[in-house]
């Protein structure tokens, strides 16, 4: 009887010492991400980073504000150029400024010397980056 007890009682223990890790292990493959979903949130954020640098790249295509960047002796190609360059943080602050600067530049002249100047800063600051 005692052996009996003995060779249950490691038979159980036996199959509870593998149970526990074959359901940690279940529980950890049903938290993982497919493919499939780690590729759509890799082509949302390349899409929302070309979207900022398509925003710089309009500010800075711009006739006024390469009159006001030839003005002031600054290369907007070399502007341009750098915006490929950016990511990240520098890339999302200055799409929101050149986004604001070109509202307001389409918005009257009342605001043009305002946004010009932001324009401006904007080609100093991608120019400064890349240096």
């Amino acid at each position: 009887m005692t052996r009996r007890f003995s060779i249950v009682t490691c038979v159980l223990v036996g199959m509870f010492a593998l149970a526990g890790p074959l359901a940690h292990s279940a529980d950890s493959v049903a938290s993982l991400a497919t493919q499939a979903e780690l590729d759509n949130v890799i082509a949302k954020k390349l899409a929302q980073e070309d979207a900022a640098r398509n925003t710089i790249t309009t500010l800075l295509q711009r006739d006024d504000v390469r009159g006001m960047a030839k003005g002031y002796g600054l290369d907007v190609r070399r502007a341009e150029a750098a915006v490929s360059t950016l990511q990240g943080e520098e890339l999302q602050r200055l799409s929101l400024l050149a986004a604001n600067a070109n509202a307001q530049l389409a918005g009257g002249t009342t605001v043009i010397t305002i946004s010009l100047v932001s324009a401006l800063l904007i080609v100093i600051i991608i120019i400064l980056l890349v240096s």
